[in-house]
């Protein structure tokens, strides 16, 4: 977690910045959709508008960009794996149009309210100092939830044609190259790891993954930190097991703008925990070998995501980043936290060194 500040009406602004609608337009949408009262929800997207509707505020609605609608196949199918982890969404049309000067139609969803508060304001509320009891048992008790979170989709592997798994691959070779020629020499040993790791990477199973497993789209328990919930699957997306696996280091470290990442106290507790319930979760089969195939696989996951510009599908084509601005130079940070530097890298990595 950074440690920025958040303006929630600022994010709002911004986000109508992006619309041909008025925020007006859409509260008035939304009383009509669901009877009731009308609050705002304290954590915004870039990319969306959402408010809490109806009696008891029981209702999520949300207006998104035209350009970034939720797939409403893979929500379903989310739910159906990940139960009542996953929210259930209904589509309820388009407001506005859209515009010579780039600016969009909203497309509108309805969703049940899920339980719990978000793992950032948990933290605000709860989590200093970080080495108390109550700080250290939420934290384990989230790594665990996690882990059950994770092996869900294993136990629920999709099919996939070889000819799309060929592709895949292809992709995944590609952008590593692309990486090893942009990124400097000290992360060339984790790239090449990748590299050598992909035919068995490709051979996990192929699962529907979360693309933004973080502090504001998960929901937790404000007593326990229990995990209730886990939102916004709008980037979410068939791939091998394992490659969004580094997200849960932010449940483990903390990250700060300016000095990069840090560890929580009980880090070796939380890091073998996650592994030990991952592999009781998924079965006695897990082997050790396919252990560090997964590790190699969350290292992919964790380049491909760092290593490039935003892969949003509004933004422009992805390119490996570089320290020449604010937004590479925060990149750059990132990586060396977690792939360079002796303190924080993964710990899977010490082999490399």
């Amino acid at each position: 977690m950074s440690d920025q500040n958040f303006d929630v009406e600022q994010d709002v602004a911004t986000f109508f910045t992006k619309t041909t609608v008025t925020r007006s337009a859409c509260d008035l949408r939304a009383t009509e959709l669901v009877d009731g009262g009308l609050q705002l929800v304290p954590v915004q997207g870039a990319c969306s508008y959402t408010v809490y509707a109806g009696p008891e505020l029981g209702s999520v609605i949300q207006f998104r960009l035209k350009s970034l609608v939720l797939p409403l196949k893979t929500m379903e199918l989310a739910h159906q794996i990940y139960g009542t982890l996953a929210p259930e969404v209904a589509l309820e049309g388009q407001i506005g149009q859209d515009d010579d000067d780039g600016r969009e139609a909203l497309v509108v969803y309805v969703m049940s309210r899920m339980q719990g508060i978000s793992r950032l304001d948990f933290i605000l509320a709860y989590g200093f100092p970080e080495d108390t009891p109550k700080s250290c048992d939420a934290r384990l008790t989230l790594i665990k939830d996690a882990a059950t979170f994770f092996a869900l989709s294993w136990k629920s592997p999709q099919i996939f044609e070889q000819a799309q798994l060929e592709k895949l691959q292809q992709e995944y070779e590609r952008d590593l190259r692309s990486l090893l020629l942009a990124l400097p020499p000290r992360f060339h040993d984790a790239i090449r790891r990748c590299l050598r790791a992909l035919p068995s990477i490709m051979a996990l199973p192929t699962v529907l993954a979360h693309k933004d497993f973080g502090d504001f789209n998960m929901l937790v328990d404000p007593d326990t930190c229990h995990l209730l919930g886990v939102i916004d699957w709008a980037e979410a997306k068939m791939e091998p097991f394992g490659l969004n696996l580094y997200a849960v280091e932010n449940l483990m470290s903390k990250f700060h703008l300016r000095n990069g990442a840090s560890r929580y106290p009980n880090y070796d507790t939380l890091y073998d925990t996650f592994w030990q319930t991952l592999k009781a979760e998924i079965g006695p089969d897990l082997d050790d070998a396919e252990i560090h195939t997964i590790r190699s696989a969350m290292l992919l996951g964790f380049l491909l995501d760092r290593g490039f510009t935003s892969r949003l599908a509004n933004m422009c084509e992805p390119v490996p980043v570089s320290d020449n601005d604010r937004g590479g130079a925060y990149s750059m940070l990132v990586l060396d936290s977690y792939l360079s530097r002796a303190e924080t890298r993964f710990p899977f990595l010490t082999d490399m060194h």
